[in-house]
């Protein structure tokens, strides 16, 4: 499911899916075994890699073009620091209730 944010006044599309596991782990360099990590503690690098699979695979969804690199992704932090956040939250949100429908399932 795509959700927005909005960044000094820009809707920006969001999604958590496999494909943003898929980016994230690319671009990291981690396992899905090592994504439990992201449950203990997570670094500023994992956090901004985070948010930009999130908002690339939001512009995909979308069928929005996505120019954005993990640099500039970085630099929306100077406009709004709570974007990484908000970013966070979707992806708990996201995965929580994968995980909850996978439950229910068995």
């Amino acid at each position: 499911m795509v959700e927005y944010i909005d960044i000094k006044g820009k809707k920006m599309p969001v999604k958590y899916g496999f494909n943003a596991l898929r980016i994230f782990t690319a671009q990291t360099g981690l396992t899905l075994e090592q994504l439990s990590i992201l449950s203990d503690s997570i670094s500023l690098d994992h956090a901004i890699a985070l948010m930009y699979a999130g908002l690339k695979d939001g512009h995909r969804a979308e069928k929005m073009t996505f120019v954005l690199g993990i640099d500039e992704v970085a630099d929306l932090l100077d406009d709004d620091q709570t974007a990484l956040q908000k970013c966070i939250e979707i992806f708990t949100r996201a995965f929580a209730a994968k995980g909850g429908q996978e439950a229910a399932q068995q």
